[in-house]
């Protein structure tokens, strides 16, 4: 079945559609033509009923009417006796094998009537060559002198010779009239005619319908697919036309084009993040190269041991900038665990680690348990990397202090430097990001330090900003706590 289905969006809307409409013409047809039926043949039965009990009151009233019974109708009276003292000529031609219908039951209620069927088979006639089932209804009338019986048999039609010159005798007769079918099937042939020419017309424009219309729906989807095929590496300035409608296929050119927006912006800070690194890695080993080169050069007046100092801080901070690279690289997009995790032990740690080493002087405050879910890893890393920034610039001390602030956990890193100006407080977090200011050499510095720690806060679901101090650089970062994203969950 697949195979047989075209693979074209707007064949097989066109064929979708031609199928549903011969569905919903084919069932239409049908419907309507059933009530069309029903309702024809509910008229023809009424129609008989009514032209019925005009000749049953004839016949109450003593005086049968002269029209009504002749021409085409077929009607038959039965006596109680079963015989049919009168019926219509073209009962026995049409059906020599004939018998009459059965009286009513004895009983009867004056006024009686029924609907029957009665089958007639094929006779002679060139109107009928196959059984055809026939709706009758009929009536009883009592107190019917014989006399009545005569004008019948005058008109053409058979009369029982049992009752004739019966003058005095009174009898109860059942009158039964056949529904004749003709204006029924003529008008459902004509229906049928009407509907085999409109039927296959109407399907035929339904697919043309459908045909052109898919073509021009699916018309901006070939221009957005013609702008894409265009889209390169070196050409993601390309955008996608948009139509004019505010229907599916517009979002759909919206949505690509701030797909192909982020792209770009993407691709160009991906283009700068390699510039950058590309010059941060050229500038120590351009000095790790130039102090071998001019020591071998002159070797005998060279201070070695200073010569591999100044080469060892070159590796070092090669080794520094190698690792945050590959950090970034490593943890980008990715998804922190979410184990619990103390903050205020991570800082006592650190604090604790750094009092025993050269440079200025640690403190922390530290305001009863800091937990938060996450990675214990990354967390470590991201006060690391804030402490070794203060450490940097700090000229004398560095404070840290954790704490809680309504459902946050805060941590605050404020050293006794030269600060941040308000204007470079997000630019601080950029990749190899330098200011014009004091701060500007980072002795040792990778660059990359603040944004791995934003991007760690981040990705724990919290920030990172450089905020106002009284003195040197105060940079906060807030993370959401254990117990205030356990409540949530609830």
């Amino acid at each position: 079945m697949s195979r047989a289905w075209p693979e074209s969006v707007r064949r097989s809307t066109a064929l979708a559609a031609v199928l549903l409409a011969v569905v919903v013409f084919g069932l239409g047809w049908w419907g309507i033509r059933q009530f069309v039926s029903t309702q024809l043949s509910r008229n023809a039965v009424n129609a008989t009923r009514a032209e019925l009990d005009r000749l049953a009151e004839a016949y109450r009233l003593g005086a049968l009417p002269s029209a009504g019974l002749n021409g085409d109708a077929m009607f038959e009276v039965v006596a109680d006796s079963g015989r049919a003292v009168v019926h219509s000529a073209n009962l026995s031609r049409l059906d020599p094998a004939w018998r009459p219908l059965p009286p009513a039951p004895r009983g009867a209620a004056p006024g009686w009537e029924t609907t029957t069927s009665a089958t007639l088979r094929p006779g002679e006639h060139p109107q009928w060559r196959e059984y055809r089932t026939y709706t009758v209804v009929g009536t009883v009338v009592s107190d019917v002198p014989a006399a009545l019986v005569e004008p019948l048999g005058r008109s053409g039609s058979t009369v029982d010779a049992e009752l004739t010159g019966a003058a005095g005798p009174r009898y109860r007769l059942t009158l039964y009239l056949y529904v004749l079918p003709w204006n029924t099937l003529g008008t459902l042939g004509l229906f049928d005619d009407t509907l085999r020419v409109f039927v296959p017309v109407a399907v035929l424009l339904t697919g043309l319908v459908a045909w052109f219309a898919a073509g021009r729906a699916l018309r901006p989807v070939e221009a957005i697919r013609s702008k894409l095929a265009e889209v390169s590496g070196s050409r993601l300035d390309r955008r996608v036309p948009v139509p004019r409608s505010k229907d599916e296929i517009a979002r759909l050119a919206h949505t690509t084009n701030d797909t192909l927006d982020r792209l770009q912006r993407n691709h160009e800070q991906q283009e700068r993040f390699v510039a950058d690194a590309s010059h941060e890695l050229r500038s120590p080993l351009a000095s790790l190269r130039t102090g071998l080169e001019v020591a071998l050069a002159h070797p005998g007046r060279a201070d070695w041991p200073a010569v591999a100092e100044r080469s060892l801080d070159d590796v070092r901070r090669l080794q520094r900038i190698t690792a945050d690279l590959l950090q970034l690289a490593v943890d980008q997009g990715s998804a922190p665990a979410s184990d619990p995790v103390d903050l205020a032990d991570v800082v006592r740690e650190q604090v604790a680690e750094r009092a025993l080493s050269a440079g200025p002087a640690f403190r922390s405050f530290v305001d009863g348990p800091a937990v938060v879910p996450g990675e214990p890893v990354q967390l470590e890393r991201l006060l690391r990397n804030l402490l070794d920034n203060a450490a940097r610039h700090a000229a004398s001390s560095v404070t840290v202090t954790v704490g809680r602030t309504g459902p946050d956990i805060v941590l605050e890193v404020l050293d006794d430097g030269p600060g941040i100006p308000p204007a470079d407080r997000e630019r601080v977090f950029d990749r190899f990001a330098r200011l014009d200011d004091a701060r500007t050499r980072d002795s040792g510095g990778s660059g990359l330090g603040l944004t791995l720690a934003r991007d760690i806060a981040h990705r724990h679901g919290g920030t990172l900003t450089a905020e106002d101090s009284a003195t040197g650089a105060r940079l906060v970062a807030r993370l959401p706590a254990a117990d205030a994203e356990a409540s949530e969950t609830e």
